[in-house]
């Protein structure tokens, strides 16, 4: 593994790394990124990031900072390296985001059902009644296939010592979505 690709990575014990196993060690499943990467010639790979940012400015591909009193959109931020997540591991991960996403959707189907878990003081009656997005007509309404939860989305980190963190969940906008297709779609082009 050449290390003129790594001249400039900060290697870190305190963390968990996603690249490297150890001092120069690259893990099994960056191997064939990395030997293409190595292949393409500097002047190209600058080239492929240029055409990058620009597709992305062409497209419109923008988001804006809710927070922000001006409203400003700012360009999408597309990183050319993708995380390379084992097969192994990927299945650890959806098996789990499945589970989670059921896991809400019968929270949901219950709450504008039966309301056991309001009941048996699961949940306080404040949580779900003072919330905002309850929406009260719709209890003991039947929906198709009793699926309430329609989009799923989660986000993930690294605990220190390699364990996968869900760190929120994302149920109401599909604008994740857009960003994944469209990070597919410039990907690759770049790459083709």
């Amino acid at each position: 593994m050449p290390r003129q690709l790594l001249a400039h990575y900060p290697q870190t014990d305190t963390r968990y790394d996603e690249l490297l196993s150890g001092p120069w060690a690259l893990r099994p499943h960056w191997r064939s990124l990395f030997d293409t990467l190595v292949r393409a010639r500097p002047e190209q790979m600058q080239e492929r990031l240029s055409s990058m940012r620009r597709q992305i400015r062409e497209n419109g591909v923008t988001y804006n900072v809710y927070a922000d009193p001006r409203g400003v959109e700012r360009p999408w931020e597309l990183d050319a390296l993708p995380l390379i997540i084992p097969p192994d591991e990927w299945e650890q991960i959806s098996s789990a985001i499945a589970q989670r996403a059921e896991l809400l959707n019968r929270i949901l189907l219950d709450v504008y059902g039966a309301q056991q878990m309001l009941e048996e003081g699961l949940l306080p009656p404040a949580l779900i009644y003072g919330h905002s997005g309850f929406l009260r007509p719709c209890h003991g309404m039947a929906v198709p296939g009793n699926i309430h939860l329609h989009l799923y989305a989660a986000d993930l980190a690294r605990s220190p010592d390699g364990r996968w963190w869900v760190l929120n969940d994302r149920t109401q906008a599909p604008s994740g979505a857009g960003y994944s297709l469209e990070n597919r779609l410039v990907i690759s082009r770049i790459f083709s």
